[in-house]
């Protein structure tokens, strides 16, 4: 279970003192945040830790002074910790962007010279905007220049949600240059079968630049990632786009993982400083993986953010904030961080010094570990300490998917008494994400979302991006509304709103 009681403590935006100075001026109703999906908030300590790196920071890759190696060390040291959170093989395989859309684009552009005439783009109905109209408008470029593109895509079951394999394996054939799907849909809540659509695209036969026979496969992990373990040498693609805005962590930080022999035959989709290695009149030499991809000055705050975010993410949902005993409290915390940091591929800033990092905390963390005589023995032995990493991150992402879970069947069970009520997706939690979409019988959409915002209940009406899948229901005109919780949503926040949508259900007949 996650302790939720300790975990709101560390998110302002949920405290009360603060929920007053943003509440409806109308009304002093609570307010009950169930709009996650789009976005989440910071807990206290991430917003801490930007803070402090913002009176120390210096460029990234650009000097040989303390303040600018100290940050790039920082700043690289977030792309190994985001390998661990999915099981990259090596940090190298982490671009990272401004946020899913942009990791997106990145692939869509940096294939576009590889794509020839008569090749297809397998798409799903399910797709978010972003993993839908890029492949459109590489089909529209293309065709500038003579090169047909076909955009092919993949219909689903109109009341589950679920995508119609058949369907997909018969539209996937050898001309097939890259299947796109969502890993989780943002609207109807579903989990595609994204091991066996791995499967059918890399059965087409389709000859890679890389030497690669096989179509590929990227997965729109945005509603995937934050609330699922997600292992990239278990997914079978070869591209994974998420954002970590939607998991407690800093916003205009994306993340992508790439299989390094595909992406390094890619073209920069963004050309300026920093990507470059050598420059001449008549050459250009790019810099090796990650650095390839990332021009200019990058959201350097953001990213080191990102990476103590992620270390604390997983401390909240392992439960160590909720431990009394201030010993192991602290050397829970610490063993965490140092797990999250352990070196993927060769990656070289491989020493996690207690010392330096937690100078205050040392003598915990020493008491800690004369306890468990087990933890440095585990820390010490490369093997040992990458298993108990891969135990623990899954582990925490476990904790996350069951809350969720138990919050979303909750709210399900709850929606389909009321009368009125059309729910979009499975009805079983454990097939979909941490949201619902629905609509109310005799109200729209965006009405609906501006009576429960008056009862404190705060949603998202539209198409949430998801227009293909709306229009194919019949609302793209309208609509729904979406509520969506994450680690610290509870209980009686899920039942305050579906009393609130009861509420407004009786005042309309």
């Amino acid at each position: 279970m996650i302790d939720t009681t300790a975990i709101r403590q560390q998110f302002p935006y949920l405290q009360r003192s603060l929920q007053m100075d943003v509440r409806n001026p109308r009304t002093d109703t609570p307010r009950h945040f169930m709009d996650s999906t789009a976005s989440t908030h910071l807990p206290l300590p991430v917003l801490e830790r930007i803070a402090q790196s913002l009176f120390s920071y210096a460029n990234v890759h650009r000097g040989e002074y303390d303040a600018s190696m100290a940050t790039t060390e920082e700043f690289e040291r977030s792309y190994n910790i985001a390998a661990n959170l999915v099981n990259a093989r090596s940090w190298r395989e982490i671009i990272f962007g401004r946020n899913a859309t942009d990791m997106i684009n990145l692939v869509r552009r940096g294939m576009e010279r590889q794509v020839r005439s008569g090749d297809n783009i397998v798409v799903t109905a399910l797709e978010h905007n972003s993993n839908y109209v890029p492949w459109v408008e590489l089909k529209a470029t293309l065709a500038d220049f003579g090169r047909e593109v076909d955009i092919r895509i993949v219909p689903f079951d109109l009341k589950t949600g679920e995508l119609n394999m058949s369907e997909l394996k018969h539209l996937v054939d050898k001309r097939t240059k890259l299947v796109a799907v969502t890993g989780a849909s943002n609207f109807m809540g579903v989990k595609p079968d994204v091991a066996t659509i791995g499967e059918i695209a890399h059965a087409s036969g389709y000859v890679q630049p890389d030497g690669f026979q096989g179509s590929y496969l990227l997965v729109d992990g945005a509603q995937l990632v934050p609330g699922s373990p997600v292992d990239v040498q278990n997914l079978d693609c070869d591209f994974l786009a998420w954002s970590f805005h939607k998991m407690a962590l800093p916003l205009g930080v994306g993340g992508l993982w790439a299989r390094k022999e595909a992406i390094q035959h890619f073209d920069p989709y963004i050309s300026g400083g920093d990507m470059i290695l050598d420059v001449t009149p008549d050459a250009i030499e790019f810099q090796d993986l990650p650095w390839k991809y990332t021009a200019g000055t990058p959201n350097i705050l953001g990213v080191i953010g990102t990476g103590f975010g992620i270390e604390f993410l997983i401390s909240m949902a392992l439960g160590n904030l909720s431990e009394h005993d201030e010993i192991e409290r602290t050397g829970k915390r610490i063993e965490t961080e140092i797990l999250l940091n352990t070196p993927r591929g060769d990656f070289e800033y491989s020493l996690y010094n207690v010392e330096e990092r937690h100078p205050a905390e040392v003598e915990l963390f020493g008491r800690y570990v004369e306890r468990h005589h087990d933890v440095m023995a585990t820390l010490q032995n490369p093997q040992k300490r990458l298993e108990k990493t891969k135990h623990v991150v899954r582990t925490a992402m476990e904790k996350i998917q069951y809350h969720e879970q138990e919050l979303t069947q909750r709210a399900i069970d709850g929606l389909v008494t009321i009368p009125g009520i059309t729910l979009y997706g499975p009805t079983d939690a454990t097939q979909r994400t941490g949201l619902i979409a629905f609509n109310l019988a005799g109200i729209e959409p965006m009405a609906l979302a501006f009576a429960l915002n008056r009862e404190g209940v705060e949603v998202r009406n539209g198409v949430h991006c998801a227009s293909l899948a709306h229009h194919y229901l019949g609302i793209r005109e309208t609509g729904s509304v979406r509520m969506s919780v994450y680690v610290p949503t509870t209980q009686d926040e899920v039942t305050a709103a579906v009393d609130a949508v009861t509420r407004i259900q009786k005042r309309l007949h």
